[in-house]
């Protein structure tokens, strides 16, 4: 299997979030900021003024991808920090599934 020409990434960014539902006191109202990591490759050159990021491609595609999953788009106002990471190695042999509780 091929790895994506992409970079795995994992961004750290704040989200844009809603105050409690209802009336609100503006005295005791205390928001708290809504932090986020996403995982995903980066899809360059998306869209302008955002950071992109897929969670799926197709091997047979790369090095020309054609098709992607799920695109995320961050605002670049909102990223606190990009972190690159390693892209696994895919064995061509099956492997058993792993299971998870």
């Amino acid at each position: 299997m091929a790895k994506c020409n992409w970079p795995l990434v994992a961004i750290h960014w704040r989200d844009a979030f809603d105050g409690d539902n209802g009336w609100t006191d503006v005295e005791t109202y205390k928001p708290t900021e809504a932090t986020v990591v996403t995982v995903g490759w980066l899809w360059p050159e998306c869209l302008s003024g955002y950071v992109t990021l897929v969670n799926s491609y197709f091997p047979d595609e790369v090095p020309n991808l054609e098709t992607t999953g799920m695109p995320v788009h961050i605002p670049n106002e909102m990223i606190i920090k990009t972190v690159v990471l390693d892209q696994p190695d895919f064995l061509e042999e099956k492997v058993a599934p792993q299971h998870y509780p």
